[in-house]
């Protein structure tokens, strides 16, 4: 039987990306609210997240690499993209967004570059768990879907 091996797959993912920190119980309520009938909410609520969380990435890129920081405009698109990571569980990301913002708010560019390199390296990590949370999703949904049809 193959949907319960993708069942067990991704709670084994889920498993090991919580033992690292990545993701924490908010996570785990956003992932509840899809046993409530919608089984595609899940994959909604990270791919807007991950397009949101793209978006913020390149401006905050765009603006790290100006000769002259702006602070305020680096501050909104971290306060943004740390909402958005805590909403979603992803905790990692969402400290490293308070530590970066922490450096915004002292103006230190050496910090913020730190920062930058911080939130860059967590945004690769959880990226690449939601990907295969993703892909996991799609075996599930597609397994069910062929189990219904007669």
């Amino acid at each position: 039987m193959v949907g319960p091996t993708f069942e067990q797959q991704l709670r084994n993912l889920l498993r090991s990306m919580h033992d690292q920190g990545i993701l924490d119980h908010h996570f785990e309520n956003v992932r509840r609210l899809q046993a409530h009938g919608n089984p595609h909410f899940l994959t909604e609520v990270i791919t807007m997240f991950v397009n949101d969380a793209d978006g913020s990435m390149g401006e905050i890129t765009r603006l790290i690499n100006q000769p002259e920081l702006d602070y305020e405009t680096l501050g909104q698109y971290l306060h943004q993209l740390r909402g958005s990571s805590a909403s979603i569980g992803g905790c990692r990301m969402a400290n490293a967004c308070r530590e970066f913002r922490q450096a915004v708010d002292a103006r230190d560019k050496e910090r913020c570059i730190n920062g930058f390199h911080g939130i860059r390296h967590e945004y690769r990590d959880l990226r690449a768990c939601f990907d295969s949370i993703l892909q996991i999703q799609r075996s599930i949904i597609e397994y069910e879907n062929r189990r219904r049809q007669p």
